[in-house]
C-alpha cells in the first residue's frame, strides 16, 4: 500500500500535476450523467449555488489523501469527514462504486489521451490499489480487483445508467461557468464550445450540450496536443518545477 501511495503521489504532484487534476475534474463531471447522482447533487444546491467553493473543497480533501496518505492523522480525519458527509444521504453501493471509478479510471484515461505521456500499467495498478484502500475505509463493497476490471465495470454501468436530465444540464452549466468566468465575456461562447468539445458523446448527450462545430473540436484537440508537447519539453528541463492546481497550492 505504501508503495502504491508513493507512486500515486508522484503522479499527482509531479508527473501529471496538471493532467491528473483535469482528469479528476472530468471524472467528477461524469457523475452528473447518472440521474440519481445528479438529483442528489442538485438538491444540495452547493454544486449550483457555490460551485467553485464546492469544487475547491472536494479537491483539497482528495489531495490531502494523496499527499499525506490514507492512514496518516490528516488522512484518517479526511476519510472520517468524507464518511460523515455521505452518511446523511441514501446512496447505493453501486452509486458509490461508480463515483470511485470516476476517480480511479477517468483520470488515467484522460492522461492517456491528453497528457505529455500515457500512464503505465504499474501506475494504473497503483491508482487502483489506492482507491481499493479508500473503498475499504468508506465501506464500499464489490470493487473489481484490477484497474482493467474496474474500467470495464464503469463502461457497462455508464451504458445502462447514463440519461439526460435537467439536473445534469444544470450541474454542467454551473461547473462550466468556472472556466468561462476566467475569460473575457466576449469569449464566453467559444470557451463553452471548447469545454463541450472535451466531453465524449454520451456525456454531451446526458448534459444536453450541443455537439461543437468541427472547427472548434479540431482547435480544442490541437490545443491539447500542443499543450502536451509543451509540458513534455518542460519535463526534460533539469530545473523543471510542476505546476500545481490552485486547490493544492492552498493545502498548507
Amino acid at each position: 500500500m505504501s508503495q502504491a501511495e508513493s507512486v500515486y503521489r508522484r503522479l499527482a504532484f509531479h508527473d501529471f500535476s496538471e493532467d491528473l487534476a483535469f482528469g479528476l475534474n472530468i471524472g467528477f463531471y461524469r457523475t452528473f450523467a447518472v440521474p440519481e447522482i445528479a438529483q442528489l447533487l442538485a438538491s444540495t444546491r452547493k454544486m449550483t449555488g457555490q460551485t467553485e467553493l464546492r469544487a475547491k473543497t472536494t479537491g483539497q480533501m482528495m489531495y490531502r489523501l494523496f499527499r499525506d496518505g490514507l492512514d496518516s492523522e490528516l488522512g484518517t480525519q479526511t476519510v472520517a469527514a468524507l464518511n460523515r458527509i455521505h452518511a446523511r444521504w441514501q446512496i447505493t453501493n453501486d452509486e458509490f462504486l461508480y463515483v470511485l471509478a470516476c476517480f480511479d479510471v477517468a483520470p488515467m484515461r484522460w492522461c492517456d489521451t491528453y497528457a505529455w505521456r500515457p500512464t503505465t500499467t504499474g501506475e494504473k495498478d497503483a491508482s487502483h490499489v489506492f482507491y481499493l484502500a479508500l473503498a475499504e475505509r468508506m465501506g464500499i463493497h464489490k470493487v473489481p480487483p484490477t484497474w482493467g476490471g474496474f474500467a470495464t465495470w464503469m463502461d457497462r454501468y455508464e451504458q445502462s445508467r447514463f440519461n439526460r436530465t435537467a439536473e445534469a444540464a444544470e450541474l454542467w452549466a454551473a461547473t462550466r461557468s468556472i472556466l468561462t468566468n476566467r475569460f473575457p465575456t466576449v469569449l464566453g461562447p467559444l470557451v463553452r464550445a471548447a469545454a463541450d468539445a472535451l466531453l465524449d458523446e454520451p456525456l454531451r448527450c446526458a448534459f444536453g450540450a450541443r455537439r461543437p462545430p468541427a472547427l472548434v473540436h479540431a482547435l480544442a484537440s490541437g490545443g491539447m496536443r500542443l499543450r502536451a508537447r509543451r509540458i513534455g519539453r518542460s519535463h526534460a528541463d533539469p530545473g523543471y518545477r510542476p505546476v500545481l492546481p490552485p486547490a493544492v497550492r492552498d493545502l498548507g
